[in-house]
């Protein structure tokens, strides 16, 4: 063949241009049809086509997925007629206004002891007097109104009917602790009142009054009231249990009948002999009129048992009492400890601890007017809190 052919110009035939830095790209071409020009003819352009986005089966457009922390692609060429259309936005959806409470109160009756279940009914009695009151009709509002008067009312018979409850309940624990400490026997008639004593106050009783309606003073002066009687009730029946149990009933009656509780044994210390006591597992009385059994079944005078049993770790051993010669040894005999010095030295911590509740009970119920301190009692809130639900519907 000749080397003289003319050389064709693609690049000029084509269309094509030499790229320069910072050159728009332009689209590709279409690819050739079959059957078409001769190769070196230019080729045609595509018919100008919008794309449509794909669609499913169900005719609705299917969304484009984009793996998530996928670069975004480059904006579409707007001169392009094969670039995509550009995305819509999806409309972005208003949230719910929000009902904010405030929850001081809440928190405060959750500090105070008080069960959930009596936060549960306070939220939603105070959310729903809150949104009456905030997207009622003025008649919704009115009916709402009232319905907080009648649950006031109501609160105002209950709050007067525990009250008296909790003035009894103070009087009763006076005359038992007096018993105690002061007569040193059983208080058998205290307990016995305590049993029918019953403060009707209950969380449950704040459900239904249309609360949210009050002023934020007496929503906190009711918290306050209901989280104390509740928490008075059960120290009440605490103290019931344990006034009535036998192991009281046994030491109040030592206190005419006492009993040895405690021995002693010799021992060498370091520079000399000393004391060691400890509990016996069974007490024994100082003294009786009743007869008691020898060895040998005979009958005779009451006198302290020659020996005892001591639990030593899982073990059980013999001890004998003291009677005479030498204290000591490897084997030393137990002494028995006087009950009136035992009293002085040994202080029962179930007498104790049972003084100490009685008289913080009463310091919660009564109140402590002591200069500095000037704490209110449970009484006291009662009656102020009766006074102010008096108040609603009078304004």
């Amino acid at each position: 063949m000749s080397d003289n052919k003319p050389k064709i110009d693609l690049k000029a035939r084509l269309g094509k241009k030499t790229l320069t830095p910072g050159a728009s790209v332009p689209p590709p071409m279409a690819p050739q049809a079959m059957g078409s020009q001769h190769p070196g003819a230019a080729l045609p352009r595509p018919p100008q086509v919008m794309q449509q986005p794909m669609r499913s089966q169900s005719g609705v457009p299917a969304p484009p997925f984009t793996p998530s922390g996928a670069p975004k692609p480059p904006p579409a060429d707007p001169t392009s007629p094969y670039a995509s259309m550009p995305r819509q936005s999806a409309p972005i959806q208003a949230r719910p206004a929000e009902i904010r409470v405030d929850m001081d109160e809440v928190r405060a009756a959750q500090r105070s002891g008080r069960g959930k279940v009596m936060v549960l009914a306070l939220v939603t009695a105070f959310v729903g007097g809150f949104v009456g009151f905030a997207f009622g009709g003025g008649a919704e509002r009115g009916k709402g109104a009232a319905a907080a008067i009648t649950g006031a009312q109501d609160l105002v018979k209950e709050v007067e009917a525990s009250n008296k409850q909790i003035t009894e309940l103070a009087d009763t624990i006076k005359s038992a602790q007096t018993k105690l400490l002061g007569k040193g026997t059983y208080p058998q008639e205290e307990v016995t009142k305590l049993g029918a004593i019953n403060i009707p106050f209950r969380s449950t009783s704040l459900a239904d009054k249309s609360i949210g309606r009050f002023k934020r003073e007496i929503l906190t002066m009711l918290i306050d009231y209901s989280a104390s009687v509740e928490q008075m009730n059960d120290q009440k029946e605490t103290l019931q249990r344990f006034l009535g149990s036998q192991t009281l009933k046994d030491l109040i009656a030592e206190q005419s009948k006492p009993k040895v509780r405690w021995y002693a044994t010799v021992s060498n210390g370091p520079s000399g002999p000393w004391v060691n006591l400890d509990k016996l597992d069974t007490p024994f009385p100082v003294a009786s009129d009743e007869k008691v059994k020898d060895k040998d079944g005979k009958e005779k005078a009451y006198a302290w048992p020659e020996e005892v049993e001591i639990k030593d770790g899982k073990e059980t051993v013999k001890m004998k009492r003291y009677a005479s010669g030498d204290p000591g040894g490897s084997t030393p005999p137990f002494i028995a400890v006087n009950p009136q010095t035992q009293s002085a030295v040994c202080q029962s911590d179930v007498i104790g601890s049972l003084l100490s509740q009685l008289v913080k009970m009463q310091t919660v119920l009564r109140g402590d007017d002591t200069p500095g301190v000037d704490k209110m009692g449970l009484i006291e809130k009662g009656q102020k809190l009766a006074d102010q639900l008096k108040k609603i519907g009078k304004t």
